[in-house]
């Protein structure tokens, strides 16, 4: 390897740690509002897939790139984990 390669993979080191925080905090709000549509709907007592859909449709912030997202690849995701797992204490 070139001296050259080896400072320009240096360099990187420091845009490699940005590029994972933001990963890591991306990770984390997308989970936060996963839990958040979970629990809307397992505390206002949502009991089938229809009704579950036409409320996260209904709740969902519009504005969040976020929230859009979970609403169109993991919607089923949310209503199951939502009317069939367990509840998990922490």
């Amino acid at each position: 390897m070139k001296p050259s390669t080896i400072l320009f993979m240096l360099e990187l080191e420091q845009c490699v740690e940005h590029a994972y925080f933001d990963l890591c905090q991306y990770t984390n709000i997308v989970s936060d509002k996963f839990d958040y549509f979970v629990n809307y709907l397992r505390q206002n007592c949502i009991m089938n897939k229809l009704e579950a859909v036409n409320t996260l449709r209904r709740i969902y912030d519009k504005h969040s790139g976020i929230a859009c997202e979970l609403i169109v690849y993991a919607v089923d995701n949310i209503v199951h984990n939502a009317l069939h797992e367990k509840l998990m204490h922490t």
